[in-house]
């Protein structure tokens, strides 16, 4: 430990010497490790991150494929389905231990406490929503079957909305809010970390499946004829159920596709001659439900990008340390002519690559964090892409790839050094102009690589632009 504590110190004033050389590696490789990083938490929260609630991984959301012709459908393309299929799918508990059913009120919706009127999401759910999902309530209680059937007024507030306009205040409960006019009673708050299962938004407030004509899903009026109840041709209603321990996907699609099919020919009638017959499929409730598959491709070539840039800003940075160690080979000719041993200059270069690194990679943190905030406010998701445990493991695995691989490649160069180094100074006089032309192309490469990269990057940003103004053939009205 003592001589660890020396090699640091030592590091930290040999760094200290040349603080410019250190802040350029740290810089370098905080913008290589922040990106990556950036894209991953993206990605993860996007296609890979597990919903905060117990046993996610069997959980799954129910689609179907091919509408049928008298059909009609409101929603996020194929997660839309009748309610009458709900009532017959959540039945089927050698499937289902549970089969949960949501659906917004409307993108936003006006909810008034008191006198203050604000939007925010809502979500009608089935009386199981939470306790099938593994979602406890925070404080108060969730719905019950008892909520669902008799379509109790209630409503349960998610935690970040509890905390955002009522300051986490106990009182809550036994209060009113107004849904669009209609009041609900406030019977308890969800666990914290769990925003709904809407896409790319948080859902604020969720109260049970309901029957007023004044609180139909998507934003209906009055006047429309759909109803969530009564009308078995309207595709409204978006489900999640939670496998039995031992049910593949594929073996829970044999025994619930006919049940549905048989619901919906029910009430349709039988499907055209020529009309392909509808059919259900499950997709992992991983994610966010719709881009998972929608931004798989382009999120997959982004990461082969942002890693080809670390590529880079590690080769860079190891081509510093090459032209750095090399002009320190006197010092390292000295101490190995006056007993010091190469592994203990070996571990004391490895100590100032690893201070690099590790700086480099705080920063990176820090950048992805800022970095990811920001593509959520560009992209309007309020759903959080923000870095998590995955994420923070994910960044530490490159930094140590990027110190081991790039960061402490040029090290073992640097104490292969000839100690009859120092007994000629015409040799080392030779050896310094040879090393100063190698300094010379090391410098010019590096400064090819940044042009290239800043040409590339200067590309990238027009072809954006002109995507962004490019006409799609769509007329405004």
């Amino acid at each position: 430990m003592d001589k660890l504590v020396q090699d640091l110190r030592v590091a930290l004033r040999q760094l200290g010497r040349a603080p410019a050389f250190a802040a350029i590696i740290v810089v370098t490789l905080a913008l290589g490790i922040g990106a990556n990083t950036a894209i991953f938490s993206v990605m993860n929260a996007v296609m890979l991150r597990s919903l905060p609630v117990h046993d996610a991984g069997r959980l799954v959301y129910l689609h179907y494929g091919n509408q049928p012709r008298l059909s009609s459908q409101t929603g996020y393309d194929d997660t839309s389905l009748p309610e009458n299929a709900f009532e017959a799918l959540r039945k089927e508990h050698q499937v289902f231990s549970n089969l949960m059913a949501f659906v917004p009120l409307a993108s936003k919706i006006g909810i008034r406490y008191g006198n203050d009127l604000q939007q925010a999401e809502a979500d009608m759910v089935s009386g199981n929503f939470f306790s099938g999902l593994g979602v406890p309530a925070a404080l108060g209680r969730t719905f019950t079957a008892d909520d669902e059937s008799k379509h109790t007024l209630n409503a349960v507030l998610s935690y970040s909305y509890w905390k955002s306009r009522f300051h986490t205040d106990p009182e809550v409960l036994g209060q009113t809010l107004y849904i669009k006019g209609v009041p609900f009673t406030i019977i308890g708050v969800a666990a914290p970390g769990f925003s709904g299962l809407e896409r790319r938004i948080t859902t604020a407030v969720w109260v049970p499946l309901q029957t007023r004509d004044d609180l139909k899903p998507w934003g209906n009026s009055i006047q429309d004829p759909e109803k969530l109840y009564g009308t078995p041709t309207w595709f409204c209603l978006m489900m999640i159920g939670r496998l039995q321990p031992g049910i593949t996907e594929k073996q829970a699609i044999s025994q619930i596709d006919p049940i549905f099919q048989n619901t919906v020919y029910s009430a349709l009638g039988a499907p055209g001659k020529d009309e392909p017959k509808t059919g259900l499929y499950l997709t992992p409730a991983r994610g966010i439900e719709g881009y998972n598959s929608d931004y798989k491709q382009p999120l997959y070539v982004l990461m082969a990008m942002v890693v080809l840039v670390l590529v880079i800003a590690c080769t860079n940075v190891a081509m510093l340390l090459v032209a750095r160690n090399s002009s320190r080979q006197r010092e390292f000719s000295v101490r190995i002519a006056l007993g010091g041993s190469r592994a203990r200059i070996f571990r004391q270069l490895l100590t100032e690559g690893l201070l690099l690194v590790t700086a480099g990679g705080l920063l990176g943190w820090v950048f992805a964090i800022w970095s990811t905030r920001a593509l959520a406010s560009w992209s309007q998701m309020e759903a959080s892409l923000a870095p998590d445990r995955v994420v923070l493991f994910f960044s530490l695995g490159i930094s140590i790839v990027s110190a081991i691989f790039f960061g402490l490649a040029p090290l073992r160069a640097a104490t292969n050094v000839p100690v009859g180094m120092v007994k000629s100074a015409a040799f080392s006089a030779q050896q310094d102009r040879s090393k100063a032309r190698t300094s010379k192309g090391v410098v010019s490469l590096q400064i090819s690589l940044c042009l290239v990269l800043l040409v590339t990057a200067g590309l990238l940003i027009r072809t954006l632009g002109n995507l962004s103004r490019a006409n799609l053939g769509f007329r405004d009205s």
